[in-house]
Order: structure tokens, then C-alpha cells, then sequence
């Protein structure tokens, strides 16, 4: 959290000056850009989520990414994972973990533009993206994990991108297999199926600066080979602002669990998901 709090208060201090062109101001939804031919773009995710029923849950999620643009259509991205987790106090099925900044895993992005805002009117990227992961992000237990996230991104900018709208469909199989154990006996694996559907509207206040929001529905479906069946589902919504200065920006969202099924406590899903999760986006143009 520490470095959250450091990274967010050197993103606000240094970015002053007008906005990049082509910037996204949201951290839950992509827009259909992608990098221009040529051009390559650095950035930094850092997610803190918090929150159960009960006990203490601490989870933090780091992305370091470098996305490089091939054509005028179609970029592609490498990430390394990290993540640290603190857990303690929930019901059985959570073990006490306490973790500090370990590597997670490794994924690949790859997005196509199929229609460009400018031209056709509104624009139209999918997307695909491969990871393993050997910690879960949940329970933060070892254990390995592969997945397969596709995504459907449309967006609109409106008067010269004073307004810019942006929504995400995203379809993504996992399959998981846990560390020992008579709930995870060696070679079993797990099944499961994220489907997320979010959308942001943000608005140009001064040159470098964009306030909005967004809003997310999770769903989670286990062994969803044998057809869907929704275990868990949430809905998220909260504020976002993104500054940017020349080559640099930084976006920042809060988004706060405000409904969930099934068994809710206070209305909210609290085993598959957290109460809150703040994101903040650090990028940079090379």
C-alpha cells in the first residue's frame, strides 16, 4: 500500500501540461486504440483490493508492461506479474498467507483494430491475452494457473475527445490446479469462466486532466464446460482521473463493491471478491 500511495503522489505532483492526443483516462476499460506503428509505450498497473466479511485481506497486483505497435492496426504487449498478499482470520476455505512483492507469473497482449473511431464512426479492438500465473489472485495460494482472457473494446470520442466513452466484453476461461491436499489431489484441475462486461465515460476538464467513471459486473462460472452455472457475481462502480503531461500520464479509480450475489453480507458478494479496489495506471511514450 506504501508504494501505492508513494507512485499515486509523484503521478498527481508531476503531470501538468496538456494531454497526449491518443491518451486512455480509464484503468478498467481499454479503449480501441492501439499503439501507433512503430511507437512503444511503458506502464506500470498497481491494484490494491481489500476487504472480507471478516478477518483481514490485503491483496495487492502489479503489472509491468511494454506494448509495441506493428502496423496501424495491431499492437502487442509482454507483462510481468507480482503481487503480494495478507491474509488471516477468514473461513476455512482461506489459509493464512503473508507475502510481500513475489513474482506471479508471466502474459501476452495482442490487439487488432477493426474499426477506427475517425473514419468509421466509432471504434471497434479485439483483443486476446494468455497468462500463467503460480499464485492465485484470490486466495493467494501457490498453485498453477493458465487462462485465456478475450475482449471486445468499443469507443467513441466526442467534440475533439472532450468526451470519451468506452465499453468492454470480456470472455476468460481459466483452468487451475491447487498444491496437494484432499480439496486439490495431484492432477486435478479446475475449471472456471470470468465473463465482465464494464464501461467508463470520462470528461476533458482542462487540457490535462479527465474526470469520469466507470462501472464493472464479474461473474464467475466453475466447471463451465459442463454449461453455465454462476457460482459468484459482483458490481462494481466508482470515479476515475487521469492527468497526462508530453509523453507521460497517469490514471487513477476507485471502485467500491456496491452489489453482489448469491449470499450477500450487506448486499455485497465477499468470498470471490473484495469490498473495494483502488487501480492506478503510470504510462509512458518512448
Amino acid at each position: 500500500m506504501k508504494t501505492f500511495l508513494f507512485a499515486a503522489a509523484v503521478a498527481v505532483a508531476v503531470f501538468a501540461r496538456p494531454a497526449h492526443a491518443d491518451e486512455n483516462p480509464f484503468v478498467y476499460n481499454y479503449t480501441a486504440d492501439v499503439e501507433e506503428q512503430g511507437e512503444t509505450e511503458g506502464e506500470l498497473w498497481i491494484t490494491d483490493r481489500r476487504g472480507k466479511a471478516d478477518g483481514n485481506y490485503d491483496a495487492q497486483d502489479y503489472r509491468l508492461e511494454i506494448e509495441h505497435g506493428f502496423t496501424g492496426r495491431f499492437s502487442a504487449s509482454a507483462y510481468v506479474n507480482l503481487a503480494s498478499h495478507h491474509v488471516s482470520g477468514l473461513d476455512p476455505e482461506f489459509t493464512s498467507v503473508h507475502r510481500n512483492f513475489a513474482f506471479q507469473g508471466l502474459s501476452a497482449e495482442f490487439k487488432y483494430k477493426l474499426l477506427d473511431d475517425e473514419k468509421n464512426g466509432i471504434g471497434f479492438t479485439v483483443y486476446a491475452e494468455p497468462g500463467w500465473s503460480r499464485i492465485h489472485d484470490v486466495e493467494g495460494e501457490k498453485g498453477a494457473e493458465y487462462e485465456l482472457e478475450l475482449k471486445t473494446i468499443l469507443s467513441k470520442g466526442f467534440d475533439k475527445d472532450k468526451v470519451i466513452w468506452a465499453a468492454n466484453l470480456t470472455f476468460e476461461p481459466e483452468w487451475e490446479h491447487e498444491r496437494g491436499g484432499p480439496a486439490a489431489p495431484a492432477g486435478h484441475w479446475e475449471r472456471e469462466l470470468k465473463l465482465q462486461a464494464s464501461t467508463g465515460i470520462a470528461f476533458r476538464i482542462v487540457p490535462n486532466l479527465y474526470l469520469g467513471a466507470e462501472a464493472r459486473y464479474a461473474g464467475v462460472y466453475p466447471n463451465w464446460t459442463n454449461g453455465l452455472h454462476s457460482e459468484a457475481s459482483a458490481f462494481f462502480a466508482g470515479p476515475t482521473v487521469s492527468f497526462s503531461a508530453d509523453e507521460w500520464s497517469a490514471t487513477l479509480s476507485f471502485l467500491p463493491q456496491l452489489s453482489g450475489s448469491p449470499n450477500p453480507v450487506g448486499g455485497r458478494n465477499l468470498d470471490e471478491f473484495e469490498k473495494r479496489e483502488i487501480r492506478l495506471r503510470i504510462s509512458h511514450e518512448f
